[in-house]
């Protein structure tokens, strides 16, 4: 069989082999007054649009779990990964009714340790304490036919720790997953997108089947699975760009070396 290989420049050419881009989101909604963070919002109109354009071309959006198969394999994709870092609320308010809507499914990370809380680790930063999905909301989210990943215990930046406090964070997430919600937990992202050889190995070991970052560009099938790149989903952004993000070669000329 034919495989893609790495560019000089990190890009990836393929060849009779799969790719599949990994969408990430935060916050569906409009961000309030004045923020300076407004990148992390996509409101729902606009989210409604992206979804509408991701059907328009012939694709479909899916779970982690349902599209990591598919990069391995030797026919062209037509799926696009969907996926929402930390839990917060209007992930089942507002982005479930419309995945629901284009018959899409999705993953969403969460944070083990917060669950019913807020954003304790960047509330001051970004001004704002933002709900999280609360268990029973978690439980509505997988009733729906939606999946959940980890994203550690209490979202650290995991190379400014040790590695005994890493490995309870990346371990200790999953665990608390499985027994709050009884299903199972085999994708995890990394806090803040960042990672090291330290903690993608960690993350490997403890039997996790896929780790995603925010290395920008467009998941491959030559891709370490411990270190997937994922498109970032702007809510600053307008249309044109998340369709030449998801439809163009665009995202693999910003492709970088899949290391930390």
């Amino acid at each position: 069989m034919r495989r893609s290989v790495a560019g000089t420049e990190g890009s990836c050419i393929l060849v009779l082999m799969s790719k599949i881009p990994i969408l990430s989101y935060h916050n569906i909604g409009r961000g309030p007054a004045g923020s300076q963070f407004k990148l992390l919002y996509v409101d729902q109109e606009k989210f409604d649009r992206q979804l509408w354009t991701i059907r328009r071309l012939g694709l479909r959006g899916v779970s982690v779990g349902e599209g990591l198969p598919r990069l391995g394999s030797n026919a062209k994709s037509n799926l696009v990964m969907l996926t929402f870092d930390d839990g917060y609320a209007d992930t089942l308010t507002q982005a479930l009714p419309l995945l629901k809507k284009y018959g899409f499914t999705a993953t969403c990370y969460l944070v083990s340790d917060a669950i019913g809380g807020h954003n304790q680790w960047d509330a001051e930063y970004v001004a704002e304490r933002k709900p999280l999905m609360s268990q029973v909301d978690v439980q509505h989210w997988l009733a729906s036919g939606m999946e959940i990943g980890a994203h550690s215990r209490s979202h650290p930046k995991l190379e400014e720790v040790d590695d005994e406090t890493a490995r309870d964070e990346i371990i200790g997430s999953r665990e608390a997953l499985r027994a709050a919600f009884d299903v199972s937990v085999d994708h995890f992202a990394y806090p803040f997108g960042r990672f090291t050889d330290v903690t993608a190995a960690i993350v490997e070991r403890a039997g996790y089947l896929s780790a995603v970052s925010l290395l920008p560009g467009v998941a491959c099938a030559t891709d370490d699975r411990y270190r997937l790149p994922r498109i970032f989903v702007d809510g600053e952004r307008g249309w044109l760009k998340f369709f030449v993000q998801v439809a163009t070669p665009y995202e693999n000329r910003h492709r970088h070396s899949a290391s930390a």
